[in-house]
Order: C-alpha cells, then structure tokens, then sequence
C-alpha cells in the first residue's frame, strides 16, 4: 500500500511538471507572437506620427502647441477604426493604440553644454539655473557637464578609452547617484540630442523658458499665457514679449523645431507594450532615428 502511493505521488509530481513546462512554453510563445504583433502595429503608428509631422512643415515653418501633432491620442479600439471603414472591426476588437508626439526641443538639450568636448559657459549657466529652480544640488549639474564633455570628446577623438557615449537621458544614471536621483525631477525639462539644439520657445515650459532667457519664474509664465493668444512667429516676437530692448535674434531660442519623440503604447487583452521613437524632420523628410521598449504608462500625457 505505501509502495503504490509513493509510486502515485511520484506519477503526480511528474504530471504536474509536464504540465508546467507545457504552460510555460505556451506562455512564451503567447508573450512572443503579442510582442512581434505589437511592434507591427506601432511601426504603423510611427509612419503615421512621421505623416503628421511632415504634414504640419508644409502647411507653416513655425512649430507650436495648436497643431494637430500636438494632439495626443486617448486609448481607442483599432477595431473602431476598421469598423468606420469597412463594418466589420476583425481580430482587433481587444486591440487598443494609445500615443502622443513631444517636440524633443521644448526641453533643454544637454549636448549643448559641450558639443565639441569642451564646457560652453551659456549653457552650463543655464543648467545651473534650471537646477536652482528644481531645487537640486549643484553637484548634480556639475557631474552632468563633466560626463556630457568627457563623452563627446572622446567621440570626437575616437579615443578607445574614451567613457562610453550617452545616448539617451537614462544613459546619465551612471554618472553618479546623485543624477541617478535627479533624473526624475530633471525628465520633463531636459533632453539628449545627437547634436546641438535651440529650445523652442512656442512649445518650452515656464522653467525652462526662465532658465533659457536668464529671467525671473514670473516673466517665462507671462511668456507661455502670451503663446496661448498668438504664437511667436519669431525669435524678436518672444524678445517683444519680454518688453525688452536688445539684440532681436537669440541662438539658443528659436520657433522651429526638427527634433521630435513619438511615443506610443499598444494592450492586446492584458498584455501591453511600448516604445519610443526619436525622428528627425529634415526639410520635408522626416527620419527615423532611434526606437527603444519604454514603460507602457510613459505613452500617458502629464497630468
């Protein structure tokens, strides 16, 4: 009797394990054919944020928040859009698209600070105020400046002990702890070009606007109320915004812009998958630069 039940629970114990390697594989299987689908349907929605950006170049070369790209895209049923067009919504019925498009230039670029290796004094000033105003240390801009320096001139130089290059915001986390801490707080406001960029006044937030034009918190917020009317047209515009007198052209502001982030999160059921692209808009060309797998609740809006 005790022979026949261990020989049951041995039988069990290995059912059981067939049964779980079984799951497994058809799990894995389930997870890579909703992924592969997923990246098919974002590189539809690439081509399309990459169809309005091109869209809104030809229509005016001023970039600002009241065209469409600024839109972002609530969650909706892909279904919903094969049923408007030929009544029946198909196998995407539980597929939803939710996205936005960001003009990468209404943040400051942090390549300015040393494009060419070597620390440009405007830009490190303005790192510095935009610090101050976030209440972080100043250590935190200083190891940035360092890092940001020490890697494109190693680039430059093509040196093999050079630091390894900094592509992307999350690429600073390994400059110390401390900006590991600060990423978060620095996120909404910074970004990480491949080349130097002027910040867009038409599309910039208070803070960096103030840290840009070296001017009070209140003076920016009177700037963005201003857009909101009338969008600058110009680079004197924004100076006239200001009630200032001076020099009407300013190289670190501009109303244009060619750098663009397209976000945008795919949910099969219960799975749900995200990425992030960089494109560049190049005249009426507009290229693709990179694409990363980002956190689904980045394709979110800000609050």
């Amino acid at each position: 009797m005790i022979t026949a039940l261990l020989v049951a629970a041995l039988a069990a114990v290995m059912v059981s394990g067939m049964l779980w390697q079984q799951w497994s594989m058809i799990s894995r299987e389930q997870a890579s054919r909703e992924t592969a689908q997923a990246r098919w349907l974002l590189r539809g929605a690439l081509d399309w944020s990459r169809l309005i950006l091109r869209e809104a170049q030809a229509t005016s070369q001023v970039t600002y928040l009241g065209q469409p790209w600024s839109v972002p895209l609530a969650e909706a049923s892909l279904g919903t859009f094969l049923a408007a067009r030929n009544g029946g919504s198909g196998a995407l019925a539980d597929t939803w698209l939710e996205g936005r498009i960001v003009d990468a230039q209404s943040r400051f670029n942090l390549f300015n600070l040393a494009p060419t290796g070597t620390p440009v004094d405007a830009a490190v000033q303005t790192l510095q105020r935009l610090d101050a105003m976030l209440g972080l240390a100043p250590t935190v801009g200083d190891t940035i400046v360092q890092g940001i320096a020490a890697a494109n001139a190693g680039a430059l130089g093509n040196n093999p002990d050079a630091p390894l290059p900094l592509r992307t915001l999350g690429d600073l986390a390994r400059l110390s702890p401390q900006v590991a801490q600060a990423l978060p707080t620095l996120a909404p406001y910074v970004t990480l070009l491949p080349t130097a960029t002027p910040v867009n006044a038409n599309t910039a937030p208070a803070p960096v606007l103030a840290a840009v034009l070296d001017i009070a918190p209140d003076a920016a917020a009177q700037l963005v109320q201003a857009r909101k009317q009338k969008y600058f047209d110009t680079v004197s515009a924004v100076t006239k915004g200001l009630n200032l007198t001076g020099p009407t052209s300013n190289p670190d502001i501009s109303v244009n812009s060619s750098f663009f982030e397209a976000i945008a999160r795919i949910r099969i059921g219960h799975f749900e998958y995200a990425e992030r692209a960089l494109l560049q808009r190049v005249g009426q060309n507009v290229q693709l630069l990179r694409v990363e797998r980002v956190p689904p609740w980045t394709a979110r809006p800000p609050s």
